[in-house]
């Protein structure tokens, strides 16, 4: 496995947001082939690539680009959870938003070191729990693997099971 490197996103850098609309046209595209329910198309990627990129700046949202030496090999997406977000929401929760691994860098242990890389970001905010949606496909059996749960409970927005798992102290 190479050395990763870690890339927050930034707001108004053309080349951060290229890198992360060329990877999440693959990831949404996988995703709606295993979710019926998931209306995607070019336009609303993005649309939803812009939306992430302009909820950057508070220090407990982490929109990351993850590189293998040069080379994109996916992103993360996870922020603290507050009252006053919109939509479904556990207060003092991680919340797990985004995730990808591009297919051939897959069961290389780079997934494995990005989800790590996300848990201490939510230690080092005093997070005690995450949650997530899990690809009902791709997703399952890794988010197993890191130690997540169903909860039983459903998402409102896009009527998935929430995952669940404790974050280590970092």
């Amino acid at each position: 496995m190479n050395e990763l490197n870690f890339i927050q996103v930034k707001q108004g850098n053309p080349q951060h947001y290229e890198i992360f609309r060329d990877l999440m046209i693959p990831y949404n595209k996988a995703f709606a082939e295993h979710t019926p329910d998931y209306p995607i198309n070019d336009e609303n990627v993005l649309q939803l690539v812009q939306s992430c990129i302009n909820m950057q700046g508070p220090r407990d949202r982490h929109l990351e680009l993850v590189f293998a030496g040069d080379a994109p090999i996916g992103f993360l997406y996870g922020k603290v959870d507050h009252r006053r977000h919109k939509g479904h929401k556990k207060p003092g929760y991680g919340y797990i938003m985004e995730f990808y691994v591009q297919p051939e860098h897959r069961r290389k242990g780079y997934g494995s070191a990005m989800f790590r890389r996300l848990e201490q970001h939510f230690s080092a905010h005093g997070v005690k729990r995450m949650y997530l949606n899990a690809d009902p496909v791709t997703g399952e059996d890794f988010w197993r693997s890191m130690g997540f749960l169903p909860t039983g409970e459903i998402q409102p927005h896009n009527h998935m099971v929430i995952w669940e798992k404790e974050v280590r102290k970092c």
